[in-house]
């Protein structure tokens, strides 16, 4: 199989160290924290009261009643819900008859140990977390009325999409598996699925990966769909899709562009959309379609595709039908070379209305291609890696000018509102939040305010609120600290909360809660935890309110009688690099002990990042204290790249420990970097910036030389790869230039062992 590198979540290109040009939001709006005690917080939605409903990726979902979380989930599926690099509970819907019915629909990655074993006479609970194939499901459960929909109903589950391996949704792959659940004007359940592929530089045939034959021995996937990105195209696959189902079925409507009467269950019956790469979010504008969902029109769908390495994509669905063209296409107009397959190259396919990454993003007015901050299309530019579809904002506590926009978002860090004509033409995006990571929108009904969740690996777990007030008093930040939080009792512990601040400049006042029955009004108290005989971990809260009511809390675990576990010694202790000439397997292992608990009680988190100059890629992560990943091969070139493996040891009452371990690629026959000593002269290439072409100086030391010209993409992705003498290897240079789009590309050229990478700049 072709390896790449995985995102965390949510099927991003990267993860980086963010350099952005931070923007402030339109006066009188206020972005702010209103709560911070979750694990990788996937969404959120209201109910027609306004109680919050939020769910993790790992399969919990809980309610929030006037800002409280509630104590324990409302549903808790994790022992089913496969919790692995993209995959998890990845999307939520209460139906529209909610608080008649009290349903609930899910949509998530199964363990396959659950998919291929639950029911069976020995099947036993077990946490399944090394990644492998396996199916992604949409099930119903029944929150009771009696219990103001705080229990489910027994034996309510029901499984719409997934009930046996062969009627689920493909996961063949560590990313792009399920999206969102939204309800239609109609009734009807529209579902986002990715495509569970690996997109490719070059053609190559991923048929005969291991994984992907697997799945096809498993069921997961029948013979002729082992055809990797191509499945988009394919209309009897579920994978790279929108589909539309009845909620209380699962099938398909006979008001589908592609429904078969005899088979309403079949792929082909459900589908909506396709040629979709990872449509991870979508929402409906308001006002449009129809109640009756025989007329086949749920209302105009509004979706953010995450894009490969070349184009962020919002795409609008205003029909059933609609073919997005991936993987043949990318973007208003880049188009895949790699994915050129006859039989899957889509006809007429629907561009995304607007589209970004790298130097520049464009809309799509009156059929034509404007670029943002021309006449046609007003805004400031803007980038991003991940397009993470938004929301239709239909209520008044915004201002006039504000309402009635698009609010959309990409999780490199940023929320913008678009404006859209009558006839659907985008026509001025506005800047409105930076420096967050969103990866759900929702409003609530009751204050008319855009709530988000904002993540972001591994300490930003948040539920965040965009409202308007021009003449509001902001909340304070609540900034808490302590030093020691472990050790042997009597254990005095010295907090500090003086760092938090009230963006009023007003004084605070402070209320600390030590959490075993004792409270101190300082800004910086002392408090000493006496024994109570056995280990105890206490939960400290400091409140700090402003001088006009308004507090934000902090709370932070105190252990007593307890200390961290000791990681003694790993298995990679003495790997200090590898040979970058193939892929480089390593093997966790580690001698673990804790002085107050047992083994058994401890839990392991190993996780790998990939460090590329100012990316972070994340590439792997395990539960269990024994495993294996691989370190793939790096560009040996100008840039920095190396590996960080980090094991986490965490006891029983959640203290931990921490060991990293940085290996580096050892670059094989890289030799000196060509230079003026190696040369006699300055090595060079120019125009730079170019427009169409580029050669390389000085030439006549260089003709009678067989040279290697490597052109990357600035994320690393090879552009062109050519070996010969350079009358030879310029012509296609020039042609992958001319081609290509605006911005920064990398240029490696390689000589008799020696080697140079140059910053191309393409106009």
């Amino acid at each position: 199989m072709t390896k790449k590198i995985f995102l965390l979540v949510f099927g991003c290109f990267i993860l980086q160290l963010f350099h952005f040009n931070s923007f402030a939001q339109p006066s009188g709006f206020i972005d702010e924290v209103i709560s911070d005690n979750w694990t990788i917080p996937t969404g959120l939605t209201f109910d027609a009261n306004g109680r919050m409903y939020v769910w993790e990726k790992s399969g919990k979902v809980f309610i929030v009643e006037n800002g409280v979380k509630s104590a324990k989930p409302i549903i808790d599926i994790s022992e089913e819900v496969l919790d692995y690099g993209d995959h998890g509970l990845n999307g939520f819907a209460l139906d529209p008859d909610f608080l008649k019915n009290g349903h609930v629909y899910l949509i998530y990655a199964a363990k396959r140990y659950h998919v291929l074993n639950f029911g069976k006479p020995d099947y036993t609970p077990q946490e399944e977390t090394p990644f492998q194939t396996t199916i992604g499901r949409i099930t119903r459960y029944t929150l009771t009325t009696s219990s103001n929909f705080t229990e489910i109903e027994l034996n309510s589950r029901k499984v719409l999409v997934g009930e046996t391996p062969s009627t689920g949704i493909p996961i063949l792959v560590d990313n792009h598996g399920v999206g969102s659940l939204v309800f239609g004007l109609d009734g009807t359940l529209l579902a986002t699925i990715g495509d569970a592929a690996l997109a490719t530089d070059g053609v190559v045939d991923d048929t005969q990966s291991d994984w992907f034959k697997e799945a096809v021995s498993l069921g997961f996937i029948k013979p002729e769909e082992n055809i990797n990105a191509y499945k988009s195209q394919y209309l009897n696959s579920l994978d790279g899709k929108l589909i539309r189902i009845d909620p209380n079925t699962g099938d398909g409507l006979p008001s589908n562009p592609f429904y078969e009467a005899a088979n309403p269950r079949s792929p082909k019956s459900r589908v909506w959309s396709y040629g979709l790469r990872n449509p991870f979010r979508f929402s409906i504008r308001p006002n449009t379609g129809s109640t009756n969902s025989a007329d086949g029109n749920p209302g105009i769908i509004y979706m953010g595709d995450v894009g490969w390495s070349h184009r962020e994509e919002i795409n609008v669905a205003a029909k059933g039908g609609l073919n997005f063209g991936w993987p043949t296409y990318e973007g208003i107009d880049y188009v895949n070379k790699s994915y050129q397959n006859p039989q899957f190259l889509p006809q007429n396919h629907q561009k995304p209305v607007i589209d970004w990454r790298g130097t520049f993003a464009q809309g799509i007015v009156d059929g034509e291609a404007f670029a943002v901050s021309s006449p046609q299309f007003k805004g400031n530019k803007f980038s991003g890696i991940s397009s993470i579809g938004g929301i239709w904002y239909k209520y008044q506590q915004f201002p006039r000018e504000y309402q009635n926009l698009y609010y959309h978002g990409d999780y490199e860090g940023w929320i913008k509102a678009f404006k859209f004509d009558t006839k659907g033409n985008p026509t001025e995006v506005i800047d409105f939040v930076s420096d967050i990571h969103p990866t759900s929108f929702a409003i609530n009904p009751k204050d008319g305010a855009i709530y988000y969740t904002n993540y972001f690996y591994p300490n930003i777990h948040e539920i965040r609120r965009l409202s308007y007030n021009p003449n509001a008093n902001r909340r304070p930040t609540a900034v808490q600290s302590a030093t020691p939080i472990f050790g042997k009792a009597p254990l005095t512990v010295n907090f500090r909360a003086s760092d938090s601040k009230d963006p009023e400049g007003t004084s605070l006042k402070y209320e600390w809660d030590f959490g075993d029955g004792n409270k101190s009004n300082d800004a910086n108290p002392n408090h000493t935890y006496n024994s109570n005989g056995k280990v105890a971990t206490y939960t400290a809260t400091v409140k700090v309110t402003d001088e006009a009511g308004l507090s934000s809390s902090k709370s932070m675990s105190i252990f007593v009688d307890n200390t961290p576990p000791q990681i003694n010694s790993t298995s990679l202790d003495k790997i200090e690099e590898f040979d970058n000439s193939k892929d480089f397997p390593i093997t966790f292992n580690a001698e673990v002990t804790d002085a107050e608990q047992s083994k058994e009680q401890l839990r392991y988190l190993w996780s790998v990042l990939l460090y590329h100059d100012d990316h972070i890629h994340f590439v792997t992560s395990s539960y269990r204290l024994t495993g294996e990943a691989v370190l793939n091969i790096v560009p040996c070139d100008a840039q920095t790249y190396f590996y960080k493996v980090t094991l986490t040891a965490t006891d029983a009452e959640g203290l931990s420990s921490t060991y990293e371990k940085i290996i580096k690629p050892k670059c094989p026959n890289a030799g000196p970097v060509l230079s003026t000593e190696t040369l006699n002269t300055n090595f060079s290439v120019a125009p730079n910036p170019t427009e169409h072409t580029i050669d390389i100086f000085p030439l006549n030391e260089l003709t009678n030389k067989t040279l290697k010209a490597t052109l990357y993409y600035a994320n690393g992705g090879v552009l062109m790869e050519k070996e010969a003498f350079w009358q030879e290897i310029k012509p296609i240079l020039d042609s992958k230039l001319i081609a290509a789009e605006s911005g920064m590309y990398l240029l490696k050229i390689t000589t008799d062992g020696f080697f140079k990478t140059f910053k191309v700049i393409k106009n």
